[in-house]
């Protein structure tokens, strides 16, 4: 393998794993916005501004650097598709709270 080869599949190890650390990271922020009623267009912004430090912060802890456009466009990617994950598409399909496992499932029961 050559060296150009190596630090493409290290580039792309190193993209993949900060893009996961920006969902991981935001996840329950984006879970809590939306289940508090704002809308996706409402906190698109902000969830991508978020995810463009999570990304300046876990690039540069493997020593690879983007330019403002690239970490623009990786975390404005990284909202759309998180926020579209978490997002309620058919509200039938969510169970009520009474059925749910857990904290929220112990405080309606009670």
């Amino acid at each position: 393998m050559s060296d150009k080869t190596k630090f493409m599949a290290k580039e792309g190890v190193v993209l993949f794993v900060a893009r996961e650390d920006a969902s991981y990271t935001l996840e329950p922020l984006v879970d809590c916005l939306l289940g508090e009623g704002l809308t996706a267009a409402q906190v698109t912004d902000a969830v991508a501004a978020s995810a463009k430090r999570v990304l300046k912060i876990s690039l540069s802890e493997n020593g690879l650097k983007r330019s403002v456009a690239e970490l623009d466009v990786e975390a404005q990617a990284i909202a759309v598709k998180l926020i579209d994950r978490l997002t309620v598409k058919n509200a039938d399909r969510v169970p009520p709270v009474s059925k749910r496992r857990g904290l929220p499932a112990a405080v309606a029961a009670a």
